[in-house]
């Protein structure tokens, strides 16, 4: 359809220009032409005087000629268009109308989403991490934490080789980035190995929390306090962060604000 619209428009522009060899050129193709024949019924320019209606508007006169074939069939189409989209659409409803689609696609992108910080809840590390407290993430903390840190500070938490988790007294801090970070990192000076290359990120996370959760627990045989008195901030009102009191641990009597 293009092509031949273009094509006539080509001779319609030749036939314009006045030249007498290219308008019979373009005549004896349209003369011959099953399509101008059949859907052209336009009446030639040099013959539109007689179209000419009485009406007379301000010098402007009424021409009663057909519309261009490319202009009234296209028309036609729109409606053609128009019914059938209306009938799929709004009828039958074989396809999704505009709302609809905008609901599946909202749909989809929270699906996305949900799947992206599934897997971007890996991506935790010691800025990030946060105290987590629903069962299945303490349950899965106490479980790496039976297994793995046992040795060091018994599947209480009361301590051996490593320092008593339950009491308010914390080495290298007792918050909850604090511990990830111990976890993560370790502290090889004092015995304690890096678990980074052991343990997902998310996994130290889970573990730190439950480290987090044994704090007021009461172990079967505890250690003594070691390092610093550790006060939550949410303790004090101050927020995320949190106060240290640095103790002498066989002087605890002995309390200096650090």
């Amino acid at each position: 359809m293009i092509f031949a619209l273009v094509f006539y428009i080509k001779m319609l522009l030749k036939v314009i220009s006045g030249k007498p060899e290219l308008v019979k050129a373009a005549k004896t193709i349209t003369e011959r032409s099953w399509f101008w024949d059949n859907f052209n019924k336009a009446v030639p320019i040099e013959k539109e005087k007689d179209l000419l209606l009485d009406h007379n508007y301000d010098g402007i006169q009424e021409l009663d000629n057909s519309l261009p074939p490319w202009w009234k069939y296209g028309f036609y189409l729109t409606i053609v268009v128009a019914v059938i989209y209306l009938y799929r659409y709004h009828v039958s409803h074989d396809g999704l109308s505009q709302a609809e689609e905008y609901t599946v696609e909202m749909q989809k992108g929270e699906e996305e989403k949900a799947a992206y910080l599934a897997h971007s809840a890996n991506n935790v590390d010691e800025n990030t991490v946060k105290l987590l407290t629903d069962p299945a993430s303490i349950m899965a903390g106490h479980d790496i934490f039976v297994k793995t840190c046992a040795p060091c500070h018994v599947a209480d938490g009361g301590g051996n080789v490593g320092p008593n988790l339950t009491d308010d007294y914390w080495l290298h801090g007792g918050g909850i980035k604090d511990v990830f970070k111990s976890i993560k990192y370790g502290w090889q000076d004092k015995g304690m190995k890096s678990w980074k290359d052991d343990f997902s990120p998310k996994q130290i996370e889970e573990l730190a929390s439950f480290v987090k959760s044994l704090k007021g627990t009461h172990p079967a045989v505890p250690k003594a306090p070691q390092g610093e008195l550790y006060i939550e901030a949410t303790q004090v009102g101050q927020g995320a962060d949190s106060t240290r009191i640095k103790v002498d641990s066989t002087k605890v009597g002995k309390v200096a604000i650090k």
